[in-house]
C-alpha cells in the first residue's frame, strides 16, 4: 500500500502568510501560495513569471517550486509599488 503523503500547513489567511514571513529566517524557502500572498498576486502570475524568465528568483527542489526570503526581499527592494502610472514632472 502507498503512503499517502500529508500536506504541510499552508497559511489560511494573508495575516498568517505575512506573520509566518516576516518571523522566518533569511535562508527560509515558501511555497508560491505564501509568495501570492507576500506579492499579493496570484498564483498563476508567479508562474507566469516564472515561465517567461523574469519575476522573483526561485528554487526547483523536485517537482516543489520554493521561493527563499532572501530573495524575495531583495525582489521586493527593486520593485517599490508606484503611486501613479504617469511620468513624475509630465
Amino acid at each position: 500500500m502507498a503512503r499517502i503523503p500529508t500536506p504541510k500547513k499552508i497559511p489560511l489567511t494573508r495575516g498568517e502568510a505575512l506573520v509566518e514571513f516576516d518571523t522566518a529566517p533569511d535562508n527560509a524557502l515558501f511555497n508560491q501560495a505564501v509568495i501570492a500572498f507576500i506579492r499579493d498576486c496570484s498564483i498563476a502570475t508567479l508562474e507566469r513569471d516564472r515561465w517567461a524568465g523574469g519575476g522573483i528568483p526561485f528554487l526547483k527542489i523536485g517537482r516543489a517550486v520554493k521561493y527563499r526570503k532572501s530573495d524575495v526581499l531583495a525582489w521586493l527592494g527593486k520593485h517599490e509599488p508606484q503611486a501613479s502610472t504617469s511620468v513624475a514632472g509630465g
